[in-house]
């Protein structure tokens, strides 16, 4: 490689193949389709890889496959960038055994047949491997771009391999921000920018990208009519648009497509995201409020908390120090293993109990929402803790 990559990242349905394509018209880059390369380095363990260098580093590059899904069924790598085994083999066979070049064996053969000297790859899971692709390529570009999640959620829930509703792709959004949002604050050859400037000012939003990786602005960017097929290789309908003009109309559609109510819960658990990548706000929180056990249970409970949020309670915090007035109890104690995050049972069952009995003496709140009727026998301490929130049960389905 003469030239360092560059690596695309982000939220599905954020805009990540209409940036890959907007890079690859540039005269010097190529980007072909995803590759799930990170994901599936992840694991195993590399070493294994360079060792009977490249028998191994080939099996492996060769065998990778992106799940499909009914009418769109998973190809391999190779085939997605009209590769054979052989034509693998014989690259890596005058490369040195390391991680960077196993990719390079199929990027870079893809870049050499588009007569440019840069490659790109885009992947937006990659976003979970930041930190991986940073230890093989010390010196590449990461770009990450986001796009407001009210507008991702529903796109995610409008293809076939998507959420299965706008408040589960919320949390989705919410997770892949989360486990990304160190990297990008600290790496210094990192660069975020938004779907919603890349659609209503393209020129300077591509300028100031370009300045970035290090290259020369071209006009030709502007018009993916050409390389949108090829990064949208598989030709799937829900990337149809990454081959049209850059259309502004596709910035806030959620203002006419989600309830107040929705908008009030999506606010609710992303305002202070959403507040950091300045996106607009409608509602106003008095409270914060605190799940328990985790908000991995939350996509169950979504009317609940959507009556909940409606009461002017949010989910995250204004200021580092700021303490909930409100604990949401999620599910069964026993089912939903309330009395399972150490110190055993008992003295956990004792500390839920005393912050009840506390927040029953104060302005504090409690709210319960429980596993079906939560009547339902599942041991001694779990139906004292159930008795105990009986009066802050809500109702199942509330809005």
């Amino acid at each position: 490689m003469t030239e360092t990559p560059i690596f695309i990242v982000g939220a599905p349905r954020s805009g990540t193949t209409l940036l890959a394509a907007t890079l690859a018209t540039h005269s010097r880059i190529s980007c072909g389709p995803e590759t799930h390369f990170f994901r599936r380095l992840s694991e195993t363990e590399p070493a294994d890889l360079l060792a009977d260098w490249p028998d191994r580093a080939v099996d492996f590059i060769c065998s990778i496959k992106h799940s499909g899904f009914t009418g769109h069924e998973s190809k391999l790598l190779i085939e997605k960038y009209d590769l054979q085994p052989e034509e693998v083999a014989a690259f890596l066979a005058h490369k040195a055994p390391i991680v960077p070049n196993i990719l390079a064996s199929i990027t870079e053969q893809h870049m050499a047949r588009m007569g440019k000297q840069r490659w790109a790859e885009k992947t937006p899971d990659h976003l979970a491997y930041v930190n991986l692709i940073r230890h093989y390529f010390p010196d590449a570009p990461i770009i990450r771009i986001i796009r407001d999640p009210r507008d991702m959620a529903l796109s995610l829930t409008r293809v076939p391999w998507g959420a299965g509703s706008f408040f589960e792709a919320l949390l989705f959004w919410r997770r892949a921000d989360q486990i990304s949002r160190d990297f990008f604050v600290t790496d210094e050859n990192s660069y975020t920018l938004r779907f919603e400037d890349l659609l209503s000012t393209p020129r300077e939003t591509l300028q100031q990208l370009c300045q970035f990786v290090g290259e020369v602005f071209e006009t030709g960017m502007l018009d993916t009519s050409q390389m949108g097929k090829q990064v949208n290789s598989r030709g799937v309908p829900w990337k149809a648009k990454v081959s049209q003009p850059f259309d502004p109309s596709r910035i806030g559609v959620w203002r006419q497509e989600i309830s107040q109510a929705d908008n009030q819960l999506a606010e609710a658990v992303l305002g202070d995201r959403l507040a950091e990548y300045g996106y607009p706000q409608k509602e106003s929180f008095a409270r914060l409020g605190e799940l328990f056990p985790a908000s991995g249970l939350a996509v169950k409970y979504e009317a609940e908390l959507k009556a909940i949020a409606g009461q002017g309670v949010r989910f995250w915090k204004r200021a580092p120090d700021e303490t909930s007035s409100v604990k949401v109890f999620l599910g069964d104690p026993a089912a939903n293993n309330w009395l399972a995050h150490g110190g055993g049972k008992i003295k956990n069952a004792f500390s839920i109990s005393t912050e009840v009995i506390k927040a029953n003496m104060t302005k504090n709140q409690i709210y319960w929402i429980p596993e079906g009727d939560g009547q339902d026998w599942t041991g001694y301490l779990a139906f004292g803790l159930k008795k105990l929130l009986g009066s802050h049960k809500v109702a199942a389905g509330a809005s």
